[in-house]
This record gives structure tokens, sequence and C-alpha cells, in this order.
């Protein structure tokens, strides 16, 4: 499924990418291939016209996308390697897709230990801000035990993103099911501008929640 406006302004088409939380069953039966990893042995930046990514607690994922021609996804780690390593990550990310129109960004946890994570988020977001004009962010969350994983298909130019969460350590994990829990998953969420917000199969407006969108 994909969406595309028409700019009155410039007479150009524009298009909407889709960003749908699911639950665990439904993403377990994603067709997962490209698999990213955040360890340093591992490819952490990976162009293709799918791929995904799991396990993002106090690390970052996302990914640039031009839609319905190319993108590319991304997990680091929130260690002192890559924060010394910031400007170098940096220039990988924008040799992959050099030009991208969106991003998704995800991840960090304000963690004892995590001493670098949400000081990773917040340099990764300042970039994408000042260099992507549509950036969604899903940022900070909230409770210690919680992850994220996610796909994306270009072909339909579709993130899948599975959240769970626990808020305490005998507790069970929630999953992100509703627009309740979703603000409960993270602390900041800003849907950039076009992009399409669906939790399930309903589709979040802004109407619904105003603070949620740019």
């Amino acid at each position: 499924m994909f969406t595309f406006y028409k700019n009155m302004i410039n007479d150009t088409i524009a298009f909407t990418s889709n960003i749908r939380f699911v639950d665990r069953a439904t993403y377990a039966k994603l067709n997962k291939i490209n698999k990213i990893g955040f360890w340093h042995n591992t490819p952490n930046i990976l162009k293709a016209d799918e791929f995904s990514s799991e396990g993002i607690k106090t690390c970052i994922g996302g990914g640039f996308i031009n839609p319905f021609k190319e993108a590319e996804g991304f997990h680091f780690w929130d260690d002192l390697t890559n924060k010394r390593r910031f400007p170098d990550l940096i220039n990988s990310l924008f040799r992959f897709v050099k030009n991208p129109q969106r991003a998704l960004l995800i991840g960090s946890k304000k963690l004892d230990g995590a001493f670098y994570s949400v000081e990773q988020f917040e340099r990764f977001k300042k970039v994408l801000y000042e260099r992507i004009k549509n950036v969604t962010i899903f940022e900070r969350h909230r409770y210690a035990n919680s992850q994220s994983h996610y796909h994306y298909s270009l072909g339909s130019d579709t993130w899948s993103i599975f959240s769970e969460y626990r808020k305490t350590d005998d507790g069970c994990y929630i999953q992100v099911k509703d627009l309740k829990t979703l603000r409960e998953c993270f602390v900041n969420i800003k849907i950039a501008n076009g992009d399409r917000l669906f939790i399930g199969n309903k589709e979040i407006v802004k109407n619904c929640a105003p603070d949620l969108f740019i």
C-alpha cells in the first residue's frame, strides 16, 4: 500500500511513507531478509529494497528513504566507540542514500549504564532534522524493559514496527496495540509531515493526536 498527493504549489507528486505498529504475531510472519545488526563485526548500515533490524533498546535504528527509488536501514550501538566515530557514521549514512526525502529514527533509553544512549539519539536527531526535510522519530523507550524491532519494504514504502515494554521487572510485556500503549512506550513521538501512522489496521490521524504530528 502506498499513498501520494499532488503539491498544488509546484505541481509535483509527493509520496507519503506508511508507519504501522504491529503485534508480535504479525511481525513474526514478515519475510525478514537483509537483517541489520548492531555489533561492530556485523553490517550496521544496509541499502536494499527490504531490510529489518531487531532488539533496538538503548541503541538507535531507522532508515533513510527516497520513496519507491532507494532505501537504507541502520542500527547503531550506543557505546563509546560509536560516540567517537559519530562523524564517520553520519558520512557513511549519507553515502548510501545521498539525498533522502524521508527518514525514521527510533530507540534510545535513559538507563543506568547506558551512558551514551540519550546523547547519541539527540546527536543523530539534530543532524537528520538539519539535512532531511521529513523525519519521523520515536524517541526514548520509557521503561527499562522495552525494545523495538522494525521491517521496511520499499515496494510499499511501509515500516512495520513491533514494540513492547513492561513496567516492572516481574510484570508482563505489553505490546503497542493502541494510542495509549504507543504513548506509554516512547517519551517523544513526532510524525513527519506526510507520513501516515497506523496501529494495527487503524490509522491514527492528526485530529486524534495532534501533539504527535509535526
